[in-house]
């Protein structure tokens, strides 16, 4: 699609001159804006002085001058209704583009002329917090910059050093405390799919850091902006299109200390790619039954039994260390008589390993309201070895129609490939007792694919601050996750007459299984928003239509014995043993393992969302205060969603909604770098399609069956935000904020104590009420106004308190006064924690080209997993050091080195009960040291 649209482009025209500067000329480029708002000026005229040298800048406020001899010059930039402006002591050097971004004022009753000196060119983080500054919602942002100091590879990594936010299971992201419905995630403005059956985050370690520009993470609501966030709506913005031409290559290699260098770690082998063809139709016996004297039935069984024969038992391998590379190209040219065209493509390629050796994994359960102790239902060591592998891609195009009208297409394809195996071994005390060791295996690949395509037109109709602006974009974005044969492998063992004996014991846990899983979940946007300036005021209307499909396959296949018992080795039981034996005395068709299809055809699904939206918006300064301003307004949307199980009496949920969302937000520009802001919106939460799919199935991750509930509805939430804000220079920041939520039907994660064990149930229910309050603090300081030798010195952190509050119902208190005096009638949000803190220093001397940075971050304990008798599973919070460094050796060779989690920390899930600690899981993270070298060119 991109090379036909590029040739349509440069192949509908005269021949394409492409604009190349001589070696002894340079450029300057960058954006003329308003001063007020910080909204570009279209059509803005800059010239060099005293000559006929000169530009206007696009709809974007975008100018560039080249050709220019290396010197010192004096830009005149000037707008209809805007004070002239002249900037002096603009250097141009030869080969190089000079970046100057200029903002003019409004006209005064004088027109005197303005006249300025030239400004360092700010780098892309201080131009994230003018963006910011200046913008209508109160945000916060990483950019490019920000995420090379801290060696991120991943937008997940990125997300880490944002106020507020924390990175679950290395993918997820939480904002205020707030988990999965209450964040939305765009890229580029487009909400993106998920990839995560059980709920309906995106995982953002699909996106390497490479191809990304910045990652903007919005706090509150303004009607322009779809209402289905409440955290934060996450905005992923890949590379811009450059002024010039630039070209980088670099490559990496890393190591994780649990597995170290030629470390051995846990791996699957064999497996099959597909459901098997044998298995593709409709008329498989139902039952062994049914083969005992139908030799057709029986051969088919046989097949099905021989097509699955390959190992379920993890190996090991040995792995030299990690590696990855990537390359990005990006150019602009003057096409079709001057017109701009700008294009841009990004690769990268990740490989990585870990694992470990000596992790703990138990569950418990209470057996008694006078219990002093939680009793284990199972204690295991657990082996974990991963193999991921990332590869991404990214191509765009920007082409100038005309010097108000531009096109953008932008297409991303993402894939990542997991392989995973676990070994566990231990006890299953309430079900084996004595010296019986269980023993249990886990093969699984997952491969997750996000792809995406967009285009957008912005048009400019009329001339100056009186034209109608017209903004429109489409895109399609598909997210599949394919797991195949997810293989899963229990039995005990014990001692006896000093031999080991071993069995399957089918009454006590799942026999032999494998799985084959397919989620696809497609997305296609429409919107459009019209602009319109009114003297001091703007107004905006638009609307929004977006369509989301998912469909969810799951295939079962299990392994049963008929002639043979289990001896001990899985591989000799799945295909030494398996397939047809001889007739056993009464001529019938017998067995050593075989293999029928257990699938349940209630466990998947077909679901659709909908969702219509229409909204209309001001921005203004309030009569009277014009140091006040004012953007609010309303936004309408309709949602329809249903779901329905697959099977001929099918299982249906559905609800309609349309709601009212209406937005305030004031700034109050307390002087030029000083900001106060107040907001209130409305916004909405929709339960995932797994949460609403009314069946259950067994999770064989987790060891618990996930029961869907179609009688959820959406959530409603009411949001304040007061912030003040204070850029005490480029780059430099001090903020203070509060902010409060009250919801409405809060959909929560529940266990089930009364379903425990093997058979440990987990369900989704609304809450009635739930509120969220905290407190964000943040700061930014360079510190060359201590010291001169500290000018390349930049500090920075943020702490983010939170405390929320969900009542409990009168069952969970009753189970809770059981083992407590007085229990709480509420308790914390699920996946919330009590405080996020980060730290970051940095020495970056553009001089030498030497960077060392330092990043601390922390979580306090967060709630994982509800359970209805109060024993709440909690995340425990942990300390995270991070340390990297860089260095450029010659001209456009750099080096890098890092370390990730220097103080080794683990993750621990665990549960508190009359005083005492108990560990659900112990999983050892490791240090991560890499190394690697860039070159740009």
């Amino acid at each position: 699609m991109f090379t036909v649209v590029l040739i349509v482009l440069l192949g509908s025209g005269p021949e394409v001159v492409v604009a190349q500067d001589a070696a002894s000329a340079g450029a300057v480029a960058g954006v003329v804006v308003e001063k007020r708002q910080g909204e570009p000026l279209p059509g803005a005229n800059v010239t060099v002085e005293g000559t006929s040298t000169g530009t206007s800048a696009d709809l974007e406020g975008r100018y560039r001058l080249d050709g220019l001899a290396p010197g010192t010059y004096a830009l005149v930039v000037s707008f209809v209704g805007f004070q002239q402006t002249t900037v002096t002591g603009v250097e141009v050097t030869a080969g190089q583009t000079t970046s100057l971004d200029v903002a003019l004022a409004a006209e005064t009753e004088q027109l005197d002329e303005v006249v300025v000196s030239a400004e360092a060119a700010r780098d892309s983080e201080a131009g994230l917090l003018k963006e910011r500054a200046e913008a209508a919602a109160l945000s916060d942002a990483v950019s490019a910059e920000m995420i090379g100091r801290a060696g991120a590879g991943t937008v997940a990594g990125a997300m880490s050093m944002v106020t507020g936010a924390s990175v679950t299971e290395g993918k997820y992201v939480n904002v205020r405390g707030l988990q999965g419905r209450y964040v939305s995630t765009k890229l580029n403005g487009s909400t993106l799919p998920s990839t995560d059956p059980d709920g309906n985050s995106v995982a953002l370690d699909l996106f390497p850091s490479s191809l990304i520009d910045n990652v903007v993470t919005r706090k509150t609501f303004t009607p322009d902006r779809p209402g289905s966030f409440t955290g934060g709506s996450i905005d992923i913005t890949t590379k811009a299109f450059p002024e010039e031409r630039f070209a980088t290559l670099s490559v990496s290699s890393s190591l994780n200390s649990e597995v170290g260098i030629g470390g051995e770690v846990l791996r699957p082998i064999g497996g099959v790619d597909d459901v098997p063809a044998i298995a593709q139709g409709d008329d498989l016996p139902g039952s062994l039954v049914q083969t005992f004297n139908d030799d057709q039935r029986a051969q088919q069984i046989n097949q099905l039994t021989r097509a699955f024969a390959t190992s379920v038992t993890p190996t090991r391998k040995e792995r030299l260390g990690n590696w990855g590379a990537e390359a990005s190209f990006g150019d602009r040219f003057s096409v079709l008589g001057g017109r701009s065209l700008g294009l841009i493509a990004s690769l990268t390629y990740d490989q990585s390993v870990s694992g470990y050796e000596d992790g703990t994994t138990a569950r418990f359960e209470q057996t008694g309201s006078l219990s002093e102790n939680l009793n284990p239902t199972a204690r295991y060591t657990t082996q974990r070895g991963l193999e991921e592998t990332l590869f991404g891609g990214m191509a765009g195009l920007s082409f100038q129609l005309a010097s108000q009208h531009e096109l953008g297409l932008r297409l991303l394809y993402n894939r990542s490939r997991e392989e995973e195996a676990r070994l566990q071994e231990g006890q299953l005390p309430r079900d084996l007792t004595g010296d019986h060791v269980f023993r249990t295996r886990v093969l699984r690949t997952t491969e997750r694919t996000m792809q995406s395509g967009e285009l957008d037109g912005t048009h400019q109709f009329g001339a100056g601050q009186e034209g109608v602006r017209v903004n429109w974009k489409a895109s399609l974005s598909e997210a599949e996750r394919d797991e195949p044969d997810y293989r899963f492998f229990s039995n005990h063992c014990n001692i006896r007459d000093g031999e080991e004996r071993c069995t399957i014991a089918q009454s006590i846990y799942k026999v032999p299984s494998r799985f084959f899983r397919n989620l696809t979940e497609t997305d296609g946007s429409g919107r459009v928003s019209v602009e319109v300036s009114l003297g001091p005021a703007t107004l905006k209307t638009g609307g929004r239509y977006r369509t989301t499909t998912r469909e969810f396959r799951e295939r079962r296949f299990d392994h049963l014995s008929d002639q043979v018992g289990y001896s001990g080795n899985p591989d000799r039981y799945i295909d030494e043993q398996a397939g047809l034996v001889e007739d056993d005395d009464r001529g019938r068709n017998r067995f050593g393992t075989y293999v029928l299809d257990q699938t349940q055809t209630s466990n998947n699904y077909d679901g659709d969302q909908t969702v219509g939206a229409g909204f209309l918006m001001a921005e203004l300064p309030v009569p009277g205060l014009p140091s006040l301003e004012f953007i609010g307004g309303v936004r309408v949307e309709h949602t329809d969603m249903s779901i329905a199980t697959i099977k001929d009496d099918p299982q249906r949920g559905q609800f309609t909604e349309t709601d009212l969302l209406p937005s305030v937000n004031l700034v109050w520009s307390l002087r030029d770098d000083m900001n106060l802001r107040g907001a209130y919106g409305r916004t909405i939460a929709q339960p995932s399609f797994r949460e609403f799919a009314p069946f259950s199935s067994f999770n064989f991750v987790g060891d618990y069956i996930e029961v869907g509930n179609p009688d959820l509805t959406r959530t409603r939430i009411d949001n304040f935000d007061l912030r003040w804000e204070w850029f005490s220079g480029p780059g430099e920041l001090l903020s203070a904020g509060v902010y409060y939520k009250e919801f409405d039907n809060p959909i929560e994660r529940t266990i089930n104590p009364r379903a425990s064990g093997a058979n440990v149930e987990v369900t989704y229910d609304n809450k009635s009420s739930a509120r969220v309050y905290g407190v964000e603090l943040e700061a930014r300081k360079n510190l060359g106004g201590l010291a001169s030798w500290l000018r390349h010195v930049q500090v920075g952190g943020n702490l983010t308190l939170i405390e929320s509050e969900i009542s409990r119902t009168e069952r969970a208190l009753d189970a809770l006064r059981a083992f407590q005096e007085n229990p709480s009638d509420t308790r914390p949000l699920q996946g919330q924690s009590p405080f996020l803190f980060n730290l970051n220093a940095g020495y970056q001397n553009p001089n030498s080209g030497t960077s060392v940075n330092v990043f601390v971050h922390r979580f306090g304990d967060r709630l994982q997993t509800v359970t209805r008798n109060g024993v709440d599973l909690y995340e425990q919070g942990r300390s995270m050091l991070d340390v990297n460094a860089s260095q450029r050796l010659l001209r456009g060779v750099t080096v890098k080195a890092s370390v990730e989690n220097v103080l080794d920390s683990e993750e621990v899930v665990s549960q508190s009960f009359r005083g005492k600690e108990f560990v659900n899981d112990r999983r050892p993270l490791g240090r991560t040291i890499s190394v690697g070298v860039s070159y740009e060119f």
